[in-house]
């Protein structure tokens, strides 16, 4: 093949790739709209928290409501918090540290889900303020990195857990609610 042969090829692909995330976006707005929907109408919300819970449970689990997603990843950040509204929770957004920071002030959340590697500032570090001003809040970091993941003290922190990325939905949602009844039961 030659080299036009190659730079064709390869601008297709980023052209393919283009409408695929053009395409995404538009399914993620769309889902937006639904999880909004839902959220806004308490049975639908029941139903849903019901069906994933079970009704044993789903009593502890009704009080828990905010959790804040932490990621520079936006698409990320943003599937995370489809995902967990879609259980019943009501979730919040941050790309940036000094955004999260900003969010934690101004809202009590009961779960922090937090990425190590932020563009402005380390997630320990972010984790440390959160813990200064809200010391019960749960606070789950995530990481791509296994060396990261490695060198977090968790106790000193006080972390729930470390994950690596990519989390499936279901044991991200799996992993919510496990953090959230523990943090219920003391």
């Amino acid at each position: 093949m030659s080299f036009t042969e190659k730079i064709d090829v390869l601008d297709l692909l980023i052209n393919i790739l283009r409408e695929h995330e053009e395409k995404l976006d538009e399914l993620v707005e769309r889902l937006e709209i639904v999880s909004q929907t839902i959220q806004r109408d308490p049975a639908l919300r029941r139903s849903l928290l019901e069906y994933e819970v079970g009704a044993s449970e789903m009593e502890e689990v009704a009080g828990v409501q905010s959790i804040l997603v932490v990621d520079d990843d936006k698409s990320l950040a943003n599937t995370f918090k489809l995902v967990l509204q879609s259980v019943g929770f009501n979730v919040d957004t941050a790309i940036t540290g000094l955004q999260a920071l900003y969010k934690a002030n101004r809202k009590n959340y009961d779960l922090v889900i937090l990425d190590i590697n932020l563009p402005d500032m380390l997630g320990d570090e972010v984790a440390e303020k959160i813990r200064e001003n809200s010391e019960d809040v749960n606070i789950i970091m995530i990481t791509g990195y296994s060396s990261f993941k490695d060198d977090v003290d968790e106790e000193e922190l006080g972390i729930r857990e470390v994950l690596m990325k990519p989390i499936p939905p279901e044991d991200l949602v799996k992993i919510t609610k496990k953090a959230l009844l523990k943090k219920e039961q003391g």
